[in-house]
């Protein structure tokens, strides 16, 4: 018996084999620039590059299949998979690659009828861009990776402490050549994850982690001294310069310009310095003005401004755990929290609140470059969409992990590659993004450990032609 992963909710395969000409074609102009796509991953598992043509798989528009859904149907008529999106057929091409085999140059499949659809529509991968540099090809292996293993979003986290590496016309000096992408290459990078079925999210993380913000433009971002001068070492957005607000919300219009087709927008917001803030008089004087009482309530200030700006401009925001429960009442219900340190604000409080969340629970979920605080696939298998667990003893789920009810508003989950190169981290983004397709896919366990390990052998193998160099 075939085995696919992640495991589809109905599979039903029979013994006959059949044979097809190595043949694509789509009865709908919706579905036909996904073509080449599958056919340049056919070509990269199994050597051959199918004929955009009828006569082996058809590919056809069904309104009866559920939104996100598709079937596949193997039998002596042929090969046909159908969905009523482009979404769902990126899917059933997804199961085609690891269901197909080649024989002589054509398509051999036993009979086979599957249904199937995702049980949680969020199930993305981060890619660290602003610590560590990723050549341009490299992101496209990570689309890639998105299309073969049903990962709808591609999470890519551009700017960090080191580096900015989202084009900037409007603050040149944050880009530091050689590490950065040209909008030529975010434009064609916008091509190839549309025709392979995977939603980019591009990050611009504020008001913390902006040292190379700071570094580079000082007189607009940083927070001040006392006499006014700003501070050269700042690794924070001020929150109360008009200045650096208006440079923020330059960067995000420059940010969802480059990506056009992005429904959501993420700002960050985590692991702020707040420090800085306390010693700021600009940052004292916006407080003041505003009736904010202390700078724990300025972070949720800033949050709200942010977000509200980006809902404004008509995407939907994202931010990471990260502001204090005081103040939250400031934030719009239409963002989206990742919950993912349960330190900041807990899962259940974010929920109770109104607010949508992503589970992005660091055990077991981040690929770190420190082993002691890394987490494989076994781990993953245990662990579901609704379960929070970390190995800080300073966070509440190092010896409780946390647990909430079933709920739509756990929208999904985020597999996050933080601090390492392409080459350091690919191995176990592999390992760790196929289990967490299986247990997001479907939120029910439906594999044993071998059986899983099985599928899982059978999927690394040909994940390595896929993105092999070429």
């Amino acid at each position: 018996m075939s085995t696919i992963l992640p495991t589809p909710k109905i599979f039903e395969e029979s013994s006959e084999k059949y044979t097809f000409p190595a043949r694509i074609y789509a009865d709908c102009a919706e579905f036909s620039p996904m073509l080449d796509a599958f056919a340049a991953s056919m070509e990269r598992i199994h050597n051959v590059r199918p004929e955009i043509a009828a006569g082996g798989i058809a590919f056809a528009k069904d309104p009866s299949v559920r939104p996100g859904g598709y079937t596949v149907t193997c039998g002596e008529d042929g090969i046909r998979a159908a969905a009523s999106d482009a979404e769902g057929i990126g899917y059933a091409m997804a199961t085609l690659l690891q269901l197909i085999t080649v024989s002589g140059g054509s398509f051999a499949v036993n009979g086979a009828k599957i249904d199937d659809y995702p049980d949680k529509g969020y199930r993305a991968i981060m890619v660290d861009l602003g610590r560590e540099w990723h050549p341009f090809d490299k992101l496209l292996r990570y689309v890639e990776l998105c299309f073969f293993y049903k990962i709808r979003y591609l999470h890519l986290h551009f700017c960090d402490s080191k580096l900015f590496t989202m084009p900037t016309e409007a603050f040149p000096k944050m880009n530091v050549p050689g590490t950065y992408y040209t909008r030529e290459q975010i434009a064609a990078l916008n091509a190839y994850a549309a025709a392979r079925n995977v939603v980019l999210i591009p990050e611009f993380e504020c008001p913390g982690h902006a040292q190379q913000m700071c570094r580079a433009y000082p007189e607009v971002f940083s927070d001040s001294y006392e006499d006014g001068t700003p501070h050269p070492q700042s690794d924070i957005i001020c929150a109360g310069s008009e200045a650096a607000w208006e440079g923020t919300k330059t960067l995000l219009r420059e940010l969802i310009a480059l990506f056009p087709d992005a429904p959501y927008i993420h700002i960050g917001g985590d692991e702020a310095n707040l420090s800085h803030w306390e010693k700021c008089p600009v940052c004292a004087r916006y407080m003041a003005e505003h009736g904010i009482a202390d700078v724990h309530e300025l972070y949720s200030d800033y949050v709200a401004r942010a977000t509200d700006f980006v809902l404004a401009e008509g995407k939907i925001p994202m931010v990471w755990e990260g502001f204090p429960k005081k103040g939250a009442e400031k934030i719009s219900r239409d963002v989206i929290v990742f919950a993912w340190e349960s330190m900041y604000h807990m899962a259940y409080d974010l929920l109770d609140e109104g607010f949508k969340i992503i589970n992005a629970s660091w055990q077991p979920l981040y690929i770190v470059p420190d082993y002691q605080r890394r987490w494989g696939a076994p781990e993953i298998l245990r662990w579901n969409v609704y379960n929070w667990q970390n190995w800080n003893p300073k966070t509440e789920a190092y010896l409780n992990p946390i647990t909430v009810a079933p709920t739509e508003n756990v929208l999904g989950a985020m597999l996050c590659a933080w601090e390492q190169t392409y080459e350091e981290e690919i191995a176990f983004v592999i390992e760790n993004l196929i289990a967490m397709c299986e247990r997001t896919w479907t939120v029910k366990r439906r594999l044993s450990d071998e059986a899983y390990l099985q599928a899982h052998r059978k999927l690394k193998r040909m994940t390595a032609k896929l993105i092999a160099d070429r």
